[in-house]
């Protein structure tokens, strides 16, 4: 008997924290709290909060079903391009990152601004969606064609201005992360740095494409293309 139900987009992860909102949203609404949304006032008592706080659905139904779809339009095509790890990790560092950078803000300005829900992982996806398909066009609102190479500076602005002056400038680093992975800062973690680091299969493959690329090269006779002007001589002038 099959127990595994195939939900719509290939997309494990992002339906993993769509129901973990979902579930949150439900339980908050017959009463019952938890600890998930950050504060820079207790994030170092419950440093777990720099992660959790995408998980609390506890806003209203409509904000909870909006950032859920908008997280599987953007986070499910990354996904589906990037892969269960690198797409983790992406969720994770742009998740942490504005986190972080307000609890600093917090901490060294003295004013806060808390982060409950869905909308800055969104925010980043949108972002490194747009870098990954700038040409491709999206509805918004389901009838505005908009590229997409517009929704990253569009998701960056919704993201400044939702916080008090200068707290959005900090909260931009979740974009700011997402922007630098997208456009192959993940090639730097995890696999590609191994590779980087010397590792001798990575290597042997890297020598065998070159290998065959000379070869197709030397078969479509492009190489004496090349050398022919090399060997004219001028003839002699008498």
């Amino acid at each position: 008997m099959r127990w595994r139900v195939d939900l719509p987009g290939d997309c494990p992860v992002t339906w993993t924290v769509v129901g973990a909102n979902l579930t949150t949203f439900v339980l908050s609404y017959v009463g019952v709290r938890w600890r998930l949304s950050f504060h820079p006032s207790t994030a170092a008592a419950e440093p777990w909060t720099f992660l959790t706080y995408a998980l609390d659905g506890s806003g209203s139904l409509l904000s909870v079903l909006l950032s859920s779809y908008a997280l599987w339009l953007f986070g499910g095509s990354l996904e589906r391009g990037w892969l269960l790890r690198d797409y983790g990790r992406f969720l994770a560092l742009t998740t942490a990152a504005p986190a972080g950078a307000l609890w600093v803000a917090g901490t060294g300005l003295g004013m806060e601004a808390g982060l409950s829900g869905l909308w800055m992982p969104v925010a980043a996806c949108a972002v490194a969606w747009s870098v990954v398909h700038p040409y491709e066009r999206l509805l918004v609102y389901f009838a505005i064609p908009v590229e997409g190479r517009w929704i990253g500076p569009l998701s960056t602005a919704l993201v400044f201005f939702s916080f008090p002056f200068p707290l959005g400038a900090f909260a931009l680093s979740g974009c700011a992360v997402a922007w630098w992975y997208a456009s192959g800062g993940r090639y730097g973690l995890g696999r590609g740095s191994r590779a980087r680091l010397g590792n001798p299969l990575a290597a042997y493959q890297r020598w065998r494409r070159k290998r065959e690329f000379r070869r197709l090269i030397r078969r479509s006779g492009l190489d004496d293309l090349h050398e022919e002007p090399a060997r004219e001589k001028p003839s002699d002038v008498r």
